[in-house]
């Protein structure tokens, strides 16, 4: 069920993993230890600096208009995205290094800064990197090097499933084209998606629709452009403990699967 009565638009607060202290993975003679299963994919990694193997710093990983380079860790999948091709392999964790699968990407073709973020960053996963994780609960830090590659340090954010503390639910959402204005007992002018909730069959077929309702709060990784009508994939989680201006129930962007611009 869709919220409809008013409540801030503000998301819960980060509930993250009850880790404390900083570890390293390196010493370890056999095996990384568990919290390193936990932890690569309790979070997204985002890269904040790199090394070549010279020690320098290697600018063909942050060149170009677009997002920061980010790791994701699922399912013993890695999947990079922030180049021109998103990447995707298995992955496994060997003593003290964390070695990638062939990597299988899109065919896009993209303007030459981003065509050296991908090679560059293909280079360093196609060789063993030793890794040594700092757990900071709130800003984990991820370490990736090797000789023949360098050093990539990554900033750990956790994901929605780490801040819930739940895999969520998956739902289909249609948004309408214009918000509406719609009461609010804090915020004058408060203004509304009106949304509806879609089933479909396994074919992909929509088999059914809900009643139009008014949502009253965001949803997380999504902006709504006035003009535009978007079907969206999102994740629906429970929030344990929302304070009384907070809704209980959080949505979070997965895919758009539709965006189709209304003429007025």
């Amino acid at each position: 069920m869709l919220l409809t009565k008013p409540a801030a638009v503000t998301c819960a607060l980060i509930t993250t993993l009850a880790l404390s202290g900083c570890a390293s993975l390196k010493g370890d003679s056999d095996a990384a230890p568990a919290s390193a299963d936990e932890l690569l994919p309790a979070y997204y990694w985002t890269l904040e600096e790199a090394e070549d193997q010279h020690g320098n710093r290697n600018q063909d990983l942050f060149g170009g208009d677009a997002e920061p380079l980010q790791l994701r860790f699922d399912n013993n999948m890695i999947n990079v995205s922030g180049a021109c091709n998103r990447l995707s392999g298995s992955y496994s964790i060997k003593g003290d290094d964390l070695v990638a699968g062939n990597l299988m990407q899109t065919m896009m073709a993209c303007e030459q800064p981003l065509m050296l973020r991908e090679g560059s960053i293909k280079t360093y996963l196609e060789t063993p990197l030793e890794m040594a994780l700092e757990a900071h609960p709130h800003s984990p830090r991820l370490t990736l090097s090797s000789d023949e590659a360098g050093k990539l340090i990554l900033q750990g954010k956790a994901t929605p499933q780490t801040r819930y503390g739940s895999e969520g639910e998956t739902l289909f959402m249609e948004v309408q084209a214009q918000t509406v204005a719609c009461p609010h007992p804090l915020i004058p002018d408060y203004q509304c998606m009106r949304v509806r909730e879609l089933t479909y069959d396994a074919q992909g077929l929509k088999t059914s629709d809900s009643e139009w309702t008014l949502l009253y709060q965001g949803i997380e990784g999504f902006e709504h452009q006035p003009g535009t009508r978007n079907i969206l994939r999102l994740q629906r989680f429970v929030v344990a403990n929302p304070r009384a201006d907070e809704p209980g129930i959080a949505y979070v962007l997965d895919t758009v699967i539709e965006s189709v611009r209304v003429m007025e």
